[in-house]
């Protein structure tokens, strides 16, 4: 099929975490950079369709205009998707389902946590390769574009039997609101006192009241961090762990880094392991708002009940080190 889409989100790494941190700001003059380098990395791997989704930023039109005179053929071979904007995540949704009817073999993200979340709700069963160029960044790499093109170049060109070898399938968390699935995360549900969603993003977590997670390491940005001092948790372990957040005491205290240049000591309690689709019922506190991967989503009241649980079943990531690594790709391409 040789087709690819990409998904370049231009509102990652510019909410309030950057202003109060000392964040690596990925501007969106980068973000053209990064696209041209995955379009002339896909072209050359022998990708002939591509789809980009639209922005207000118009990072795909710049892209093609500013390779235009060096490759016309290939830039010929890009297409705008043509889609309604409204500047939040339901763009890259829904742009993930124009390109899944499309077709597309993979899709290549720019940004965070949230836009990979955001895209894996449209994408279905259609692997992505996620860049990292968002603030909280514990799902994307920081992968260089040309060699992203490359490998989904390669990789949209294998057998349905070969492209399996080179898929990673992603655990979620799962939200049940009121007795019915709500929503989805793929690194961290937090739970959080109060009904303000205001700028979204969790930086403070002096109200922090119960996390839960798919992956956990020391060495992350987030929540995940929290859980990590603890135990981590690997993106192949068939298990998650929540835990509770207590007022400084007699709890567990470990520092964390919640966000780029933000240290923060959280008391710990409660620590559980959590088996896929066995339920965990959120903390009995009202008003509470319950953030995924980082950005303040859904508000609880009294009346509303919920609980999460842990889910093998996410979306299929690219593994573009072993496809890089493949021999068959190696012989095929003669890439060494």
């Amino acid at each position: 099929m040789c087709k690819i889409g990409i998904i370049a989100n231009p509102t990652s790494g510019k909410d309030i975490r950057r202003l109060v941190g000392q964040a690596l700001v990925v501007g969106n003059r980068e973000k053209v950079n990064i696209v041209k380098r995955i379009l002339i990395g896909a072209y050359s791997a022998g990708v002939r369709e591509i789809l980009i989704m639209p922005d207000s930023f118009k990072i795909g039109s710049q892209s093609l205009h500013d390779l235009m005179n060096q490759y016309p053929d290939m830039v010929a071979r890009v297409d705008i998707l043509e889609m309604p904007l409204d500047d939040s995540a339901m763009d890259s949704i829904r742009a993930a389902e124009k390109m899944r009817e499309y077709g597309v073999d993979c899709i290549i993200t720019l940004g965070g946590d949230g836009t990979v979340r955001a895209v894996s709700k449209g994408a279905g069963n259609i692997p992505i390769l996620p860049i990292s160029t968002g603030t909280n960044n514990v799902i994307p790499e920081f992968i260089e574009g040309t060699i992203a093109g490359l490998a989904a170049g390669y990789f949209s060109q294998l057998s349905e039997n070969d492209k399996s070898k080179f898929l990673d399938q992603q655990k979620k968390l799962e939200i049940i609101l009121n007795e019915k699935q709500s929503d989805i995360a793929l690194v961290d549900i937090a739970v959080i006192e109060g009904h303000y969603i205001g700028s979204r993003a969790v930086w403070d977590p002096k109200q922090l009241l119960q996390v839960a997670v798919t992956r956990a390491s020391p060495m992350n940005i987030g929540f995940t961090s929290i859980i990590g001092k603890y135990r981590k948790v690997e993106k192949d372990d068939p298990f998650g762990v929540s835990v509770v957040i207590k007022n400084p005491g007699k709890c567990n205290q470990v520092q964390a880094a919640i966000g780029p240049g933000m240290i923060f000591d959280v008391c710990v309690d409660e620590f559980l392991v959590m088996r896929p689709d066995i339920p965990i019922q959120i903390v009995n506190v009202r008003p509470v708002v319950i953030a995924l991967d980082g950005e303040r989503e859904i508000v609880l009241n009294v009346e509303d009940r919920a609980e999460f649980k842990i889910s093998l079943e996410g979306p299929f990531f690219l593994n573009y080190r072993s496809l890089m690594d493949s021999t068959m790709v190696i012989k095929k391409y003669n890439i060494y």
